[in-house]
């Protein structure tokens, strides 16, 4: 593999000459992008400039990414995958929708169950059966009008949906989000029995690992965290949030482990660029939970993702800048990216393995160069995946 070079869009620690086994990276430096309109790209093998907006690994060898390319349109959104984790790439079929903007049509993010049942989502709602060869719109369960988020696992799927329409800001709508349950494949929507709160300007949190579920929702302005939890999906009951609430904290993201194992995040007391970033760990599917450390004060809107093992937790965090952090085990934080970037910002924070892991940087959707990062040393240093031809003249 290549050795990577500096970003031109800040500094990047710990990446230059990072050797990823099977990996194949190159230097991550485009010159911005727009959003996708729709028409997905099908055939072999992916098209040049492909630029990533999310990915999913339901296996540490099966990727995909959905994320855009150049058309007579301008961008067209695009869906990859691999079969042996990032050491080749082809194209497969893209949902018919472009990268949505906020507030409007279209969607944001693709989540994969198996090698087969796929979904693209965020705020349209589309399914596939056959591995991203062919989508079909699909309606939200229940009475959702916009699908919030998604997660499968095990042979299950959760989606969380709220009732209120495209283009109505989450603080203003009076109805709560519900959360519904499938088996995938061949099952009927049944709606979970939790209660959600309406009007929050925050997303719905599902995270699970086998049959282990977790259901989060930020309180905003010192308002309670709501956060259940089952080890079935069948019998639900609520958790203790750590967040200090006296600091505003929230509950913003839910890293499950195995063996009812669990790492929590909260961020609260946000002032300029920087906000308290306080992580825990559980080892009771967060009956109770321990003190894990506080990140580095920079960056305000944050991700969490943990090693199979636990051994591991990495944090994203992005506000003027784009950051990681990672701790091994213990109350510390490291800072191994730092990229002064004016927020191009990260998605999906992911550990295929206790060693291999993937973020995307500076995403499709958000004008982004769409960088597929990988790691193959837990963590500790990131490089560039390349997943189609570079640009014609451009640097990729």
């Amino acid at each position: 593999m290549r050795a990577s070079r500096t970003w031109t869009r800040g500094l990047v620690v710990g990446a230059s000459a990072l050797l990823l086994g099977g990996l194949t990276g190159g230097p991550a430096v485009a010159d911005g992008g727009g959003t996708g309109t729709h028409g997905g790209v099908r055939g072999r093998p992916v098209p040049g400039d492909f630029r990533a907006q999310s990915s999913t690994w339901p296996s540490p060898r099966r990727g995909w990414v959905l994320g855009t390319v150049p058309c007579p349109a301008g961008r067209c959104t695009a869906v990859a995958t691999t079969r042996d984790g990032g050491r080749t790439w082809s194209a497969v079929g893209a949902p018919p929708a472009p990268l949505a903007p906020p507030g409007e049509a279209g969607i944001t993010k693709i989540r994969f169950a198996d090698v087969r049942h796929g979904w693209a989502f965020g705020p349209s709602f589309y399914a596939t059966s056959d591995g991203g060869h062919t989508w079909r719109e699909a309606a939200p369960p229940g009475d959702g009008r916009r699908v919030l988020s998604l997660a499968a696992d095990a042979g299950v799927v959760y989606a969380a949906v709220s009732p209120c329409a495209l283009g109505v800001p989450p603080y203003e709508c009076d109805k709560p989000p519900s959360v519904w349950r499938a088996r995938v494949g061949h099952g009927k929507w049944r709606r979970v029995p939790v209660t959600l709160p309406a009007g929050t300007a925050s997303g719905v949190i599902l995270a699970l690992h086998q049959r282990t579920a977790y259901i989060a929702m930020p309180g905003t302005a010192g308002q309670p965290d709501a956060f259940f939890a089952s080890d079935s999906g069948r019998r639900w009951s609520p958790r203790p949030s750590p967040c200090d609430k006296e600091h505003a904290e929230a509950l913003v993201d839910v890293a499950p482990m195995p063996r009812g194992r669990v790492a929590l995040l909260c961020v609260g007391d946000v002032g300029f660029s920087k906000a308290t970033k306080h992580v825990f760990r559980s080892t009771d599917t967060a009956r109770t939970t321990s003190d894990a450390g506080t990140t580095p004060r920079p960056g305000i809107w944050s991700a969490l993702a943990a090693t199979p093992s636990g051994t591991t937790l990495a944090v994203t965090s992005v506000a003027d800048g784009s950051w990681i952090y990672r701790s091994t085990g213990d109350v510390t934080w490291a800072t191994v990216v730092e990229n002064l970037d004016g927020g191009a910002g990260w998605e999906d924070l992911l550990f295929t393995t206790d060693r291999n892991g993937f973020v995307v940087y500076a995403p499709a959707g958000l004008n982004g160069e769409g960088v597929l990062l990988a790691t193959s040393d837990a963590g500790e240093t990131w490089a560039p995946v390349t997943i189609g031809p570079p640009a014609a003249g451009g640097h990729r």
